[in-house]
């Protein structure tokens, strides 16, 4: 499931450099690494909305994106020795750091 994740995620990779970052493509392609990977594991994650919403692809693929970046910033956050009380006492510093990288994006 890894190696699947991982070999998706540099799928949508390369594909961003082609189409952009929030490219509809690229938010199917890691909807698509969602659904097939970490949907399919117990207990599954319930999203609650207006049914007219959640049943456009568009949504649905957004949502799944972003459940995947979810579990994988977690991944990785834990991966670099990241803990739940590091984000107490490093909470401005993480603030600064997502403010950069949101500017990076518009």
């Amino acid at each position: 499931m890894l190696k699947t994740i991982s070999t998706g995620i540099e799928r949508a990779q390369a594909q961003s450099e082609s189409f952009g970052i929030m490219h509809e493509n690229i938010l199917a392609n890691l909807g698509d690494i969602y659904h097939s990977t970490i949907s399919t594991l117990q207990p599954r994650i319930m999203v609650n909305g207006k049914e007219e919403y959640l049943a456009q692809p568009n949504t649905v693929n957004k949502i799944r994106a972003l459940l995947l970046s979810g579990i994988r910033a977690t991944l990785l956050w834990r991966q670099c020795g990241g803990a739940r009380w590091k984000f107490l006492f490093f909470r401005k510093k993480l603030q600064d750091e997502i403010k950069f990288l949101l500017s990076q994006i518009d």
